[in-house]
């Protein structure tokens, strides 16, 4: 990262051509698209995809559904320009170097609407000055936050299940603390559990080997031992034992089917439509709330920064107990068959002003660690 004179420029999306994108070879197409400024996403995308949108309007990936399939729509062109521009703004300007600076993120446009923005987060009103109003083309919003905690009493949520078949959203633990469980992820197809790694803290294998419990409608269960800690996602993988089997599902909802994951994109659309985002925790229970911004950066808690993270919603929906329960939406195709994830819920805010829950994003999970929450088979549930 750093300083480059092209950093944060809105480039107008080529017009790509049509007609000729159905007699290209795979190799040539992807490179078309590639050059057309749709980056990694070029590789996800197909002919149908291009020739689907309008003139006006180039398709977006916005989600992985059963076995990491793309889930694709059409978004218009100048929002997408805009969005890529405050992307590689975020990415390559190198804000956290500066002192005083704890966060950053990505907000993304609105559809008709504002145009994306950088949002800075900074400990002191000092730090201000170091910050730039503008990288680019695109604007750069200041907020102001405390590097301390608070806690929250916790409140009672019943969200127990009967069988071995375990679903998200419930109450779930070690010998010391709880936390909600997520959906079941998965590694090359095969499920586990998993929750945020604070539950238990270190990173690596430090706890390996360590009892996870489930409270189904009989109590408390052994079904699980810690495989490994990842502190910097804030995500624990927990190896099933005793017949307990990861479900991708989450309690309490319907549609209750994972069907897959968001991608970047994807939730930067969902910003632009306004749409909401919704949880189930062990503890809070149901709540929903719009997204703030995506693609985060924040060193404002714990002992590492942490990326790709999500804000969203109300910490007045969020108290302790709730950590490991997911963000998600209905699958804009198919909003009837079940949601697709968009991040794990980690932290809420403890100072005036900003009000929201932050966690790591999903398509960052599967960057880093080749995990995911599409499941291999629908039928797999």
């Amino acid at each position: 990262m750093g300083n480059h004179d092209d950093i944060g420029q809105r480039p107008a999306t080529r017009s790509l051509p049509r007609r000729r994108l159905g007699t290209m070879g795979r190799r040539r197409f992807v490179t078309t698209l590639a050059g057309a400024g749709f980056g990694s996403m070029a590789a996800l995308l197909t002919p149908d995809d291009v020739r689907a949108a309008g003139r006006d309007e180039v398709p977006l990936v916005y989600g992985r559904g059963s076995d990491s399939e793309p889930l694709t729509t059409t978004v218009p062109a100048d929002w997408f320009a805009d969005l890529r521009a405050a992307f590689d703004a975020h990415e390559r300007h190198d804000l956290l170097s500066r002192h005083g600076i704890v966060g950053s993120a990505v907000v993304p446009g609105e559809f008709g609407g504002r145009n994306a923005a950088l949002a800075v987060d900074v400990t002191y009103d000092e730090a201000t000055g170091s910050v730039p109003e503008r990288i680019g083309d695109v604007a750069v919003e200041v907020n102001h936050v405390e590097a301390a905690d608070t806690t929250e009493k916790s409140r009672t949520y019943d969200a127990s299940f009967d069988d071995d078949r375990v679903p998200g959203s419930v109450e779930c633990g070690s010998k010391h603390a709880a936390a909600t469980l997520c959906p079941a992820m998965y590694d090359d197809g095969a499920p586990f559990f998993a929750t945020s790694n604070h539950l238990y803290g270190d990173d690596d294998e430090q706890h390996r080997g360590e009892p996870f419990y489930v409270k189904g409608r009989t109590g408390w269960r052994k079904v699980g031992k810690v495989g490994r800690g990842y502190a910097l996602d804030d995500f624990v993988r927990i190896d099933p034992v005793n017949d307990a089997l990861p479900t991708s599902a989450i309690h309490g909802v319907s549609p209750s089917a994972v069907m897959g994951q968001f991608t970047r994109a994807g939730l930067a659309h969902l910003k632009a439509r306004r749409s909401k985002l919704q949880k189930v925790a062990a503890v809070s229970g149901y709540s929903s709330g719009r997204i703030q911004t995506v693609d985060g950066m924040t060193c404002a808690y714990g002992t590492v920064c942490k990326h790709g993270q999500l804000k969203w919603g109300s910490r007045s929906s969020f108290t302790d107990g709730d950590s490991g329960s997911v963000s998600f939406h209905p699958d804009l195709q198919r909003p009837d068959d079940g949601v697709l994830v968009a991040s794990l819920n980690n932290a809420r805010t403890w100072w005036p002003v900003e009000d929201y829950i932050w966690g790591t994003a999903a398509y960052r999970i599967t960057a880093d660690h080749g995990v995911t929450f599409s499941p291999p088979t629908v039928g797999s549930r």
